[in-house]
């Protein structure tokens, strides 16, 4: 076996053990969705404020127009979020008015607007009321949001997709002391980067709640947990970075 073959069985292998947890990060798994209860519809996010195991500083029963963000404690471990920041537009808008959250092994935290409309994401997209005709919610194999949230496909065969990527949201926190950071590459929190009430214009139900979706995911209403081929792509050229200087070591 030449030492290039040998090199590639052991990206695979730290690969085999490192890409399923790859949406997942110490023991959390992070979820954008946007909450509707103004108007009708069969996308709201679930769970949500008062179900079971559901901590939030947002008191149920409020009306609802907002962006949300979910964080699943799934380890055996009490997390605390602190510092927890999200950023619009590479920054133009800054949304940090959340206070610290403990979430216990199990528990489910929400982060989402603390008085009604005062996080309501989707006023902030790049493209206004309305996405452009090559980004339309409808067009031929798009998923119903549109706009920045668009398929891959249809993304890069517009001339958007620079710009969307440039001002997508970021989620940012704390976990126990922890830096923690992620791109909302879907664009669920600003709803595609348009005014998502009016996609009754396309025949659509004029509600704006999307399900949850893990964040770093492809966008779908009905909510989704794939995580995107190019940040798999990105941790296997860093794993292979890595193999390199380590191998330059070993000659020297």
């Amino acid at each position: 076996m030449t030492k290039m073959v040998r090199l590639l069985v052991l990206v695979a292998f730290v690969g085999v053990l490192v890409f399923p947890s790859m949406a997942r990060a110490d023991g959390f798994t992070v979820f954008v969705g946007y909450a509707d209860n103004l108007r009708p519809s069969g996308f709201f996010p679930t769970p949500w404020l008062g179900g079971a195991n559901v901590v939030s500083q947002t008191p149920a029963g409020q009306s609802l127009d907002t962006g949300a963000i979910r964080i699943d404690d799934t380890g055996g471990t009490t997390l605390t979020i602190t510092g927890f920041t999200v950023t619009f537009n590479g920054g133009a808008q800054v949304f940090n008015f959340w206070n610290p959250l403990v979430l216990n092994p199990g528990q489910v935290g929400i982060f989402t607007q603390t008085g009604s409309y005062n996080f309501d994401t989707s006023d902030f997209g790049m493209f206004g009321g309305f996405p452009p005709a090559s980004l339309d919610p409808l067009v031929g194999g798009n998923n119903g949001i549109g706009g920045c949230s668009s398929t891959p496909s249809i993304l890069a065969a517009s001339t958007f997709a620079a710009s969307c990527a440039a001002h997508a949201p970021v989620v940012s926190f704390f976990v126990n002391g922890i830096a923690f950071s992620a791109t909302d590459s879907g664009q669920i929190l600003n709803t595609g980067g348009w005014d998502f009430v009016n996609n009754s214009a396309f025949g659509e139900d004029g509600n704006e709640s999307i399900n949850w979706n893990q964040i770093g995911s492809g966008a779908n209403r009905g909510g989704t947990g794939v995580p995107e081929p190019s940040t798999m792509f990105l941790l296997g050229s860093g794993l292979l970075s890595l193999c390199g200087i380590t191998r330059r070591k070993l000659i020297r």
